[in-house]
């Protein structure tokens, strides 16, 4: 009887050790995440420093002129990222029955 209750006694703190160790380890996780986000939104404030300086120093009226002194036939960049997408036609979502209302297709909404 004695036997048992030790064995119980150790499977409870080897039990325990693993659930505070696992803790520990979610603890950890957790810090490193807000570190590697905290970095994260320093390096894109950074980045607004950095285009903002870079915008406050270049006025387009001086690269048009830049420009037009190098006396160079420019072209606008193709397929700009910034520029905004053309609109499109919505799109629904049918299903064909084989051979039954060909004409007339159902529409069904969602997924």
């Amino acid at each position: 009887m004695f036997g048992k209750s030790i064995a119980i006694v150790l499977a409870l703190g080897v039990m325990a050790t693993a659930l505070l160790a696992f803790r520990q380890q979610r603890f950890e996780l957790a810090s490193k995440i807000s570190r590697t986000h905290w970095r994260l939104l320093e390096q894109e404030r950074s980045l607004g420093r950095s285009r903002a300086e870079v915008a406050g120093a270049v006025k387009p009226d001086a690269i048009r002129m830049a420009i037009a002194a190098m006396k160079v036939n420019w072209k606008p960049i193709p397929h700009r990222l910034d520029a905004p997408n053309p609109p499109t036609q919505p799109r629904l979502a049918t299903r064909q029955e084989p051979e039954a209302e060909r004409e007339q297709p159902r529409v069904e909404f969602g997924g």
